[in-house]
């Protein structure tokens, strides 16, 4: 928390700069929360708020690509034992994988749990970086104007803070990896098939 106050002083006078790198680093870490987006409202208050809205939507998807790209190269280490499952995995993700990006970006969800898996499963990364960048545009452009016309959605923006909420996040991304790699992938796809058919 004192790293995060550090970092909000030391952006504070770069304004829309400072806005775009306090989001690259907020959404850069994984499983440990940043809270950036009181940094937000509060330069929406005193700046343009559409233009940090944008810088923070900028700065937070660049972040988020980190993630992704941690799943993605951690996809060879698992793909012999799970190849098969992961693909047929990657069949399901296709239909709902941009809804599930744009939500978790959107709101104040833990989205590594998420978005490290849809790496592993190598979802489109033009659909990812398209589905995160409106989700975290959109998400900035509340902040700032949060900030701007004083709304304070402090416990709606209060970002899984603490060592609690960053210890279940990595829970639940275990859950999640469990989950992804335990199950057959193929059977219920051909189940689904089979129902549909019908």
């Amino acid at each position: 928390m004192d790293l995060m106050v550090g970092l909000e002083r030391a952006f504070a006078g770069y304004g829309y700069l400072g806005a775009f790198l306090i989001s690259f680093i907020g959404n850069l870490t994984i499983f440990i929360p940043v809270p950036f987006a009181f940094f937000i409202i509060a330069l929406g208050a005193t700046h343009n708020p559409f233009l940090v809205g944008i810088a923070c939507g900028l700065g937070s998807t660049l972040g988020k690509l980190f993630a992704y790209l941690v799943g993605w190269a951690g996809r060879r280490f698992i793909d012999e034992r799970y190849g098969t499952r992961l693909e047929s995995a990657k069949a399901l993700v296709r239909r709902y994988g941009a809804i599930m990006v744009f939500l978790f970006a959107l709101l104040p969800l833990p989205d590594d749990l998420i978005m490290i898996p849809l790496g592993v499963l190598r979802y489109s990364f033009t659909n990812f970086l398209l589905a995160t960048l409106i989700g975290k545009l959109v998400m900035g452009l509340i902040l700032a104007y949060s900030g701007h016309y004083g709304i304070r959605l402090i416990h709606f923006l209060q970002e899984t803070r603490g060592i609690l909420a960053s210890v279940g996040t990595v829970i639940l991304f275990i859950l999640v990896m469990i989950i992804l790699l335990k199950i057959d992938w193929t059977r219920l796809l051909d189940k689904a098939n089979k129902n549909i058919e019908r």
